[in-house]
């Protein structure tokens, strides 16, 4: 009985340390996390490349606001990047979805489309020769290959889809006149061809030219002359002046800033920007990288004290009216 009691002691003993080594793995979990865990309202990036085509470089930056940590993954079964603003170069064309996990918490993807890798010509590689400008129909056209060590040649003089000679040197005859294309393959290598045009020029005719123009005798009555009746309408001058297109006016892009900031802090209304938008202040505009309309931005911003970090005004040439805009913003911590 004795010896039953401490096995039970025993057991209970080891079923509350199993317990509170539990519980401290929980706790250090959620104190990583939460030390870790960043807000995110709203996950913004963009990419920028010389050309999307595969081999070359994209740099993607990442926008979002409040951002400490990243994850990116570019869906080639390249290894996760985790830098603020990665540079990345898909090896094959394709549409790939391009994923950013923003403080392991915020998740944007985005399908972003890579061409062919764009062929590279070698001009030491073209084949050269001559041609002349313009030749007559009927003559033969003679010409010759210069490249250096050339073996095969395939010609091609512009008046069927075939090769017309495979030699060093070729000749031609046309049989219609008109802009030819002249091309040759040499070595088989269709990546480089050399293309020319020239001009075959039609056969002068042997016939005489019209010098005079014999008039038959005109039968009676074909001198009768017939005066038609003519109405003398004098048109009034024109009293219409040119409408001048209307001007509002000019608001500098600090002053509008200040402004913004103001509709943030509800110290102004949206229909104070009326008269700078030529009366339609919903009018399109980029916020923070999404399309939007003014008024709704004005609404958005409302009451939460941002701070911008860039604005850019577009405006109608000779009136001054605001097409459009981009804004980039951040509320505001204090």
């Amino acid at each position: 009985m004795e010896k039953k009691a401490k096995m039970t002691q025993h057991i209970d003993k080891n079923v509350i340390y199993l317990f509170l080594a539990a519980f401290l793995i929980s706790a250090s979990t959620l104190a990583y996390r939460y030390i870790k865990m960043a807000p995110c309202d709203e996950v913004v990036f963009t990419s920028v490349a010389k050309e999307y085509r595969a081999g070359e470089l994209i740099k993607f930056i990442d926008k979002t606001e409040g951002a400490k940590f990243w994850e990116w993954k570019f869906d080639d079964s390249t290894r996760v990047s985790t830098e603020k603003e990665p540079l990345h170069i898909f090896k094959e064309p394709g549409e790939y979805t391009v994923t950013l996990m923003v403080n392991d918490l915020c998740i944007k993807k985005e399908v972003i489309t890579i061409k062919e890798k764009k062929e590279v010509i070698d001009p030491s590689k073209l084949p050269v020769f001559e041609v002349p400008n313009s030749i007559v129909l009927g003559e033969p056209l003679k010409v010759i290959d210069k490249t250096n060590n050339a073996s095969t040649w395939e010609w091609r003089f512009g008046e069927t889809v075939r090769v017309d000679a495979d030699t060093k040197q070729a000749e031609y005859i046309y049989k219609e006149p008109g802009l030819k294309t002249i091309s040759l393959v040499v070595n088989g290598d269709l990546k480089h061809i050399t293309r020319k045009k020239i001009n075959v020029l039609p056969i002068e005719s042997d016939e005489e030219p019209i010098t005079q123009i014999s008039i038959p005798d005109k039968p009676k009555g074909w001198s009768i002359k017939h005066s038609p009746l003519e109405k003398n309408i004098k048109e009034a001058p024109s009293t219409v002046e040119p409408t001048k297109p209307k001007t509002v006016p000019y608001i500098s892009e600090k002053e509008f800033t200040r402004r913004m900031i103001m509709v943030s802090d509800e110290e102004m209304d949206v229909k104070q920007f009326t008269e700078y938008f030529c009366g339609d202040i919903n009018k399109p505009v980029i916020s923070n990288g999404k399309n939007t309309t003014f008024l709704v931005l004005c609404e958005k911003i409302r009451g939460r004290k941002i701070k911008i970090k860039k604005l850019d005004l577009y405006r109608d040439k000779g009136s001054n009216c605001i097409k459009n805009l981009i804004i980039d913003y951040r509320k505001s911590l204090f």
